[in-house]
């Protein structure tokens, strides 16, 4: 066989196999991109889930600020509330006393387990997460970020004339855990 034929016998199988290569790169990058847009609408799907959570009592801005009667806390058992905030947002939490006659009102959410949209319970002294079943006492409601303890809006809650009250603001900067 010449030396002719070999050479383009060579270069054919050479083309032949860079055609192959080319062509399941392409498959695999196919592949790469529709499990991302998969991936993408189960975020989506994720982050359109209802809030599964108690949501409590609904409840309205006055002033920008909603206001909760504190005689109800009497017993130590939270309370929970939700509010649309002025840009639509809906925002759950809960209001507690604990026993040192602290009023604490945090988020029925947490920066670690929000995306479940399960929120607290309450047993005994403490709030417990619905998703991990992580305890945190009364005591520390409110008092810390991060972490899977109630996302924090107020340690130390003021009574006024039989009212707790809490503002726009204070509820707005929870906003991300119900998004």
């Amino acid at each position: 066989m010449p030396k002719k034929y070999i050479l383009i016998i060579i270069v054919l199988v050479t083309l032949a196999s860079m055609y192959f290569i080319v062509a399941n790169s392409n498959k695999n990058n196919n592949s790469v991109e529709q499990k991302k847009e998969v991936s993408k609408k189960q975020n989506i799907a994720v982050q359109e889930v209802e809030f599964g959570g108690e949501k409590g009592e609904k409840i309205n801005f006055t002033n920008g600020r909603v206001e909760i009667d504190a005689e109800i806390l009497g017993d130590g058992l939270a309370r929970y509330y939700n509010v649309n905030l002025s840009n639509g947002d809906i925002i759950y939490f809960f209001v507690v006393k604990n026993k040192n006659g602290i009023y604490r009102a945090a988020a029925n959410a947490c920066q670690v387990c929000f995306g479940s949209k399960l929120g607290f319970r309450q047993e005994g002294e403490n709030m417990i997460c619905n998703t991990c079943g992580n305890a945190y006492p009364l005591e520390k409601i409110a008092t810390e970020k991060g972490g899977c303890n109630p996302g924090p809006i107020n340690p130390n809650l003021k009574v006024e004339n039989g009212k707790i009250t809490i503002t726009e603001t204070e509820l707005e900067e929870v906003s991300g855990f119900f998004n």
